[in-house]
C-alpha cells in the first residue's frame, strides 16, 4: 500500500513539474527534435510588413499577403520546414519576398515535396508535402482551372504522337516552348512538367522545354492557349520543323462531356475552324 502511494506521489510530482515547465519548455524540445524551425521565428505576423509571390514564368502575375491572419498562417506553416543540405535541380515556380521594414528576404519556391524546395543564396530549406498543401491552400489565387495539366499536357503530347515518326526516324531536337503562353504560365509548375517530359521522351527521346534557346533545337512547337473555362479548353499549337523546312499549325479543342475531356485534333494547316474560336 505505501509502494502505491509512494508511486501516486511520484506521478503527480512529474505533472506538477510539467506544469509549471510551460509552454517555452516544450517549443524548444520541438525545436531540438526538428518539428520547429527556429529560423523562420522573426518572420512572425509582427515582424512582417508584407510577403509578395511572384510567379517566375508569369511577370505579370504578382500578389501581395498583407493580412494578419494570411501571414500567421504562412509563417506556421514555414516554421515546420526542414532545414535541407541540398537544393532540387527543379527551376523555381515562384519567388517569396518578405518585408521586415528596410529589409527584404527573398526565398524561391518549387511546388511539390521534392527536396529543399525553399531556398535562398544562403539558406535551403524543405517544405513537407503536408506544408506545401497547406501554402497552396492558403494561396488561393495559385488554384489551376479543373484537370489543367491533363488537358494541358496532354494536348501536346497528341501533337507529338502525330508527328513521332518524323521527329525519330532521323534524329530531331525538339523543344516545347510555352514562355509565350500567359495565360496558363501562372498554372505551370516545374514539378508537372518534369512528368511531363518523363513521360514525352518515350515517344521523342530528345526533348526539353524551350528556355530563350528556341534555336538550339531542330523542331520548335510553341503552345498558344485561345480560351478555357470549366467545360472547354481551346488551344493552338505551331511545329516548326527548321532541319526539314516544314511549319504546320495544329488546332486543339478539349470538351467536358459527361465528366470526361475529350481532345480533339485538327488536321495541318486547315483553315481557323469556325467551331474551335471565336473571332480573335
Amino acid at each position: 500500500m505505501k509502494k502505491t502511494k509512494k508511486a501516486v506521489a511520484v506521478v503527480a510530482t512529474i505533472l506538477i513539474s510539467l506544469n509549471f515547465v510551460g509552454c517555452n519548455t516544450i517549443d524548444n524540445l520541438q525545436k531540438k527534435l526538428g518539428f520547429k524551425n527556429e529560423y523562420f521565428e522573426k518572420f512572425q505576423t509582427q515582424n512582417i510588413d508584407q510577403i509578395s509571390i511572384q510567379s517566375v514564368r508569369d511577370p505579370a502575375f504578382k500578389f501581395i499577403v498583407t493580412e494578419s491572419k494570411a501571414i500567421e498562417d504562412m509563417y506556421k506553416l514555414l516554421y515546420s520546414s526542414k532545414e535541407s543540405e541540398n537544393k532540387t535541380e527543379l527551376s523555381p515556380d515562384y519567388i517569396f519576398e518578405f518585408n521586415m521594414g528596410d529589409k527584404v528576404e527573398k526565398f524561391n519556391y518549387i511546388v511539390g515535396a521534392h527536396e529543399g524546395n525553399f531556398y535562398n543564396d544562403t539558406n535551403i530549406f524543405t517544405v513537407s508535402s503536408r506544408v506545401d498543401e497547406g501554402i497552396m491552400k492558403n494561396l488561393s489565387f495559385i488554384r489551376k482551372p479543373r484537370d489543367f495539366e491533363y488537358i494541358y499536357y496532354n494536348s501536346i503530347s497528341n501533337i507529338l504522337n502525330l508527328k513521332k515518326k518524323e521527329f525519330t526516324e532521323t534524329p530531331h531536337k525538339v523543344g516545347i516552348d510555352i514562355q509565350g503562353d500567359v495565360d496558363c504560365l501562372k498554372y505551370v509548375f516545374s514539378t508537372d512538367i518534369e512528368a511531363f517530359l518523363k513521360k514525352a521522351r518515350k515517344t521523342i527521346p530528345d526533348i526539353e522545354l524551350v528556355n530563350n534557346n528556341a534555336s538550339e533545337f531542330d523542331v520548335v512547337l510553341t503552345v498558344k492557349n485561345k480560351g478555357y473555362d470549366s467545360s472547354t479548353y481551346k488551344s493552338k499549337i505551331s511545329v516548326d520543323n527548321k532541319k526539314d523546312k516544314i511549319q504546320e499549325d495544329y488546332y486543339i479543342k478539349a470538351k467536358n462531356e459527361f465528366r470526361e475531356w475529350n481532345i480533339v485534333t485538327s488536321e495541318a494547316n486547315i483553315s481557323k475552324p469556325n467551331e474551335w474560336y471565336e473571332e480573335e
